[in-house]
């Protein structure tokens, strides 16, 4: 039973009227003064909640005619809550009203996992109140595995802690999730109603569309309970069951859609009071905090069905990180399923199942597979197998690689919030990367020197230091990209942000190129090693890298046919809507955007090597356009050239769309297309999430 923790009876309090005191002490203030205390300061008084006010105290919504009962108690004496099949004297509950009340479960935890609270949406059935008063044995089924679900999908979501307030709210107001029944328990109750109702078809009687109906509802929660319960416990051996149990689970919504009609329906009245049977939706109003009202509407049947459609298509995708096997493609595999705009819990499984315990699905510690990681971008020599038999080395890799963690972990993590939060995390994770760079460049020239004293033909160069710049390149890049996706940013800036982009590209390029050079200069001095030492065994290794590389370079050359294409818009005077405002400030807009680069590695781009559209306007002699918008298609016409040679495996089907259809609207604007039009080009990422589609209009 669901109860208020150590509340044996209703709280009593004395209140005191102190309206008339207050009033008369603040006439005593003079005009403009304020009280302030050490914890009460101008930011609490302009965001304090004028209690008993309707517009500002939830509290004192002018609906308590619309609140039944105020506890399952109450509906229960008063009639309002059928526990049982009824009598000639008084209703009870039918088939229908289980139907019904199982659908609008659902709907409210649906409505809970899309940010609102818990005491609102879930625990508004009065069933989950009073489950030992239950007579029927479906009902009593269905009200735990409701429970149960809520357990579970509180227990993942919260151990993950890729969640904000907007998200999903952990508050539970004192009510009790876990009462005294096991979840092999739950799932026995739903077996049991789902063998009686088989065992009448078994014998050929005849089996109402009602009673076909609750066996899908049955057979449904069964493996919602079965699936979050094995994700809650998961384990790398148990995957591929739970694979299968997520089939079964995904296939098993569309009966439940096809007889939402079955049901009992939820009726709105003209007042946007919700009405159903077992549910009365204000009865917790008085447990939330005094804020201005929020308006909780429960989600609609039909939509929750497409919405738990979607979400076990993303939960069955999430258990596709197992066949990602090294980190790079882990990272990617994270970047690619953020796109696709998951929901809470769903992001929330992602990372609980691949980082549960610091343990990678649950078996080899993340260290072990930072290191291959290392081993495979660098190849630093202190991995050789002789000198990671020198305990002094080993436990400086050690000691370096548990730090390493913590800033990888914290950037998967980061990947599993929703996009707003994702790029205010990758912000602040920048400072911790650019820490991480330092120390790993004294760890590179503290193990160069220790190594060098012990081989003189040791050299370690910067192994570990240019890994680490990398994936601080790659976060930025990541950062900058976002802002698209958020349409945060406006075309007049798309000129310094592609500039940037370019810069930054170019040091992932340097960062690559040195990575490789590195594994070259590792395998040559493995090769020497083997000689002196014949036991010593060498692996064929493939070039590290090259797709990387190669996109890199793709990326790099269109921003730069952007930027140039920006540029030659500009000097037509597209942009002069944008660029001749009265107080706007490049410089200002400049720096206040790429605020978080302010860090040690890579250099920040300067304001002063920035060639603002200003400038380029200023000083463009004529006809300079048309030269931009020509070297502009040249570099999309490269971009296009490459990403046809690349093998069909590699998905680059979206981004190759864009870049033809770039060549052609750059081919019209070389030949005149629009242009006397003072219009704006328009950025269409309809196409790729990353990548526009330049229209001039």
């Amino acid at each position: 039973m669901i109860f208020l923790l150590g509340m044996t009876s209703p709280p009593q309090y004395e209140w005191v009227d102190i309206t008339k005191k207050f009033a008369a002490a603040s006439n005593t203030l003079p005009i403009g003064h304020l009280v302030k205390d050490q914890n009460f300061g101008l930011f609490e008084a302009m965001s304090a909640i004028e209690l008993m006010d309707p517009k500002m105290d939830a509290g004192m919504l002018c609906n308590k005619e619309l609140c039944q009962v105020g506890s399952a108690e109450e509906a229960i004496e008063k009639g309002l809550l059928p526990l049982g099949p009824g009598s000639a004297d008084k209703p009870g509950i039918q088939t229908e009203d289980i139907i019904g009340i199982s659908d609008e479960l659902l709907c409210c935890i649906c409505t809970w996992l899309n940010g609102h609270s818990l005491a609102q949406t879930v625990l508004t059935c009065l069933y989950l109140h009073s489950i030992p008063q239950i007579q029927s044995p479906v009902l009593v089924s269905i009200c735990n595995a409701a429970l149960k679900c809520c357990e579970l999908i509180y227990c993942v979501i919260s151990t993950a802690g890729c969640y904000e307030e907007e998200d999903f709210l952990t508050c539970t107001y004192g009510y009790n999730l876990s009462p005294n029944i096991s979840t092999s328990k739950v799932i026995s109750l739903l077996k049991d109603g789902e063998e009686e109702i088989n065992k009448k078809i078994k014998r050929g009687q005849e089996v109402a569309p009602a009673e076909d109906a609750i066996l899908k509802r049955l057979t449904f929660w069964k493996y919602f309970v079965i699936v979050l319960h094995k994700i809650q416990m998961f384990e790398k051996k148990n995957i591929e069951p739970l694979k299968e149990d997520l089939k079964v689970l995904f296939h098993a919504v569309s009966p439940i859609k096809a007889t939402l009609h079955t049901g009992t329906q939820a009726v709105v009245t003209n007042l946007k009071h919700r009405k159903m049977i077992g549910f009365e939706y204000l009865v917790n109003q008085k447990l939330l905090a005094s804020t201005p009202p929020r308006y909780i509407e429960i989600m609609e049947r039909n939509t929750m069905c497409e919405h738990l459609m979607r979400l076990f298509a993303h939960i069955e995708l999430v258990t596709k990180i197992s066949d990602s096997t090294t980190l790079s493609s882990v990272i990617r595999f994270f970047v690619r399923f953020s796109e696709q705009n998951p929901c809470v819990l769903s992001r929330s499984c992602l990372f609980y199942m691949f980082l549960m315990g610091n343990k990678v699905l649950g078996e080899e510690p993340f260290t072990k597979v930072i290191k291959e990681e290392i081993k495979t971008f660098s190849y630093p020599i202190s991995f050789f197998s002789p000198y990671m038999s020198d305990t002094n080395v080993k436990s400086l890799v050690t000691n370096f690689l548990d730090g390493t963690a913590l800033c990888i972990q914290d950037y998967l993590q980061a990947m599993c919030h929703n996009k707003g939060r994702q790029r205010r995390k990758l912000g602040a994770l920048l400072p911790d990367l650019s820490d991480l760079y330092k120390k790993s460049e004294n760890f590179d020239n503290m193990l160069h020197r220790y190594l060098s004293n012990t081989d003189s033909s040791a050299n370690h160069m910067r192994s570990f230091s240019c890994w680490v710049l990398f994936i601080t390149v790659e976060v930025m890049i990541k950062y900058l990209l976002l802002g698209w996706d958020l349409e945060l940013y406006g075309i007049h800036e798309a000129h310094y942000i592609y500039c940037y982009l370019e810069y930054l590209f170019s040091w992932l390029r340097q960062t690559i190129i040195c990575g490789q050079d590195q594994v070259l200069a590792g395998e040559a001095l493995e090769k020497k090693l083997a000689k002196r030492n014949k036991n010593m065994k060498r692996k064929k290794r493939d070039k590290p890298n090259h797709m990387v590389l190669e996109m890199t370079n793709v990326y790099q050359m269109m921003s730069h046919g952007y930027i140039k294409a920006l540029e030659g818009f500009a000097i037509q005077g597209k942009l002069n809507g944008y660029l001749d405002k009265k107080f706007d400030n490049e410089e200002l807009r400049f720096r206040q955007r790429f605020l978080p680069f302010n860090i040690s590695m890579p250099i920040p781009l300067e304001i002063s090597k920035y060639p603002s559209l200003s400038y380029i306007i200023a000083n463009a002699p004529p006809g300079q356009e048309q030269e931009l918008f020509q070297e502009s298609l040249d570099n999309f016409t490269s971009v296009k050239q490459v990403l046809d040679r690349i093998p069909p495996q590699h998905s680059v089907d979206c981004l190759a769309k864009v870049v033809k259809m770039n060549c052609v609207q750059m081919s019209l604007v070389v030949n005149g297309h629009c242009k006397d039009s003072k219009e704006p080009p328009i950025l269409d990422f309809s196409i790729c999430q990353n990548v526009p589609f330049m229209k001039v209009v």
